[in-house]
């Protein structure tokens, strides 16, 4: 019975160690390219973005916490249809909005800084830690990340 226990628990940390790996692995491979400093990993944030992956995954609904002093991006899939990268590279994909060396919000060629913010959160030079989860729900994943320090202030450089 106790090597049941040790087993299962030395294949969570594995599956957790992996996870908290890609996740940070993709977010620096669009920060390393620009000079940005590499995100390091929070098990604090973790803690945060899995609860409220979770909660999200509860209720079926879909909103971001507003957790005080934390940054967060937040996506939904059908249960098993996307990686940790297909989430993160979903979010990179606003980079083709972005204006290269304008202060945020004045950062979109669209006109509407929605349309980078998850972008500019990943890439905010300031930003050092990412944490994230990955709730489930009876059809749908949840995936959250939070960072500190948090991204998007008017009238600063995104880098």
């Amino acid at each position: 019975m106790k090597l049941s226990i040790i087993i299962i628990s030395a294949i969570l940390a594995i599956s957790y160690a992996d996870f908290a790996s890609d996740c940070i692995s993709v977010h620096n491979d669009y920060r390393i390219p620009l000079g940005l400093p590499e995100m390091k990993w929070s098990d604090d944030l973790a803690k945060s973005a899995q609860k409220w992956a979770d909660h999200l995954a509860a209720t079926n609904s879909f909103q971001h916490s507003h957790t005080e002093g934390q940054g967060e991006n937040i996506a939904w899939a059908t249960i098993g249809y996307s990686t940790i990268e297909q989430y993160v590279d979903g979010w990179a994909e606003e980079e083709q909005y972005f204006i290269k060396g304008k202060n945020f919000p004045d950062c979109s060629n669209t006109g509407n800084w929605l349309d980078v913010a998850h972008y500019t959160q990943m890439v905010w030079k300031k930003t050092t830690e990412v944490g994230c989860g990955l709730g489930t729900g009876s059809r749908k994943e949840y995936f959250v990340c939070q960072y500190t320090v948090k991204g998007n202030i008017n009238g600063e450089p995104v880098y």
